[in-house]
């Protein structure tokens, strides 16, 4: 069985310069503070804390997803899904069945741009429709 790979390079670009435009925000702030720039400082608090927020909702680390006919491997192929029990996909989440409870496994941002995605979709709907008979 051949792993196909959901490609995440663009969301890991836009993981690392969220990183790098906070240390910049960050570095503005002390430099603000250092010359006691009321409006800096305020605007660059308000800078940091909009970019952390977006850091733990948006810009998170990706997560490798590789599939093959069966299964669905994430995390480093340590933790994977049987194609049988995934629900559906909605809003950039596969959701499955995880011992009665549903589960919810991110997709990484710019995965719709993949065409293993397509396929990865393709073999879902294919599973549920056989499985469903």
């Amino acid at each position: 069985m051949i792993k196909k790979r959901i490609d995440t390079n663009l969301h890991y670009a836009q993981y690392i310069i969220a990183r790098i435009i906070l240390v910049g925000g960050i570095g503005f702030l002390i430099y603000s503070i250092w010359t006691k720039e009321t409006g800096a400082i305020i605007f660059s608090s308000l800078f940091v804390i909009y970019v952390l927020i977006l850091l733990r909702k948006v810009f998170d680390k990706p997560t490798e997803i590789e599939f093959d006919e069966n299964y669905i491997y994430f995390e480093n192929g340590n933790e994977r899904i049987e194609l049988n029990k995934v629900i559906g996909v909605k809003k950039n989440r596969i959701l499955y069945d995880s011992n009665g409870v549903e589960s919810k496994l991110k997709l990484p941002n710019f995965h719709f741009m993949d065409k293993k995605w397509t396929e990865l979709k393709e073999l879902i709907k294919s599973t549920k429709t056989q499985h469903s008979i």
